[in-house]
């Protein structure tokens, strides 16, 4: 089953719009849960780290708001508003906030 949560029916909205930013903080908000797919809003205050970490499928990263800085691996990837960015199953990645930043993040989940 499919939970979709913080969207509005039936009328236009703007993803960056659903999520505030918050001082010295990272903030999410989940707006669908299900077997196979999950998908996150979240916003970086300045100078936040979401350290290295891996997930077990595939995530593709929409900057909604400001610029995101990602190390994919090995490489630094500087990712601009409006931007998307395929991360692999299984890879190292991290992010940093130089400037304040929100994305959308969509994780696509290995089925058992």
């Amino acid at each position: 089953m499919t939970a979709i949560q913080h969207i509005p029916e039936r009328a236009p909205f703007n993803y960056a719009d659903l999520i505030e930013y918050r001082e010295g903080q990272i903030t999410s908000l989940a707006l669908v849960r299900s077997k196979g797919v999950n998908m996150t809003i979240l916003a970086f205050d300045d100078e936040q780290l979401l350290p290295t970490h891996q997930t077990p499928g595939p995530a593709l990263v929409q900057i909604l708001d400001g610029t995101a800085y990602f190390t994919v691996g090995n490489e630094e990837v500087n990712l601009p508003q409006g931007k998307t960015l395929l991360i692999p199953a299984g890879v190292p990645h991290s992010v940093i906030a130089q400037e304040r930043f929100k994305m959308l993040v969509t994780s696509i989940l290995p089925l058992d």
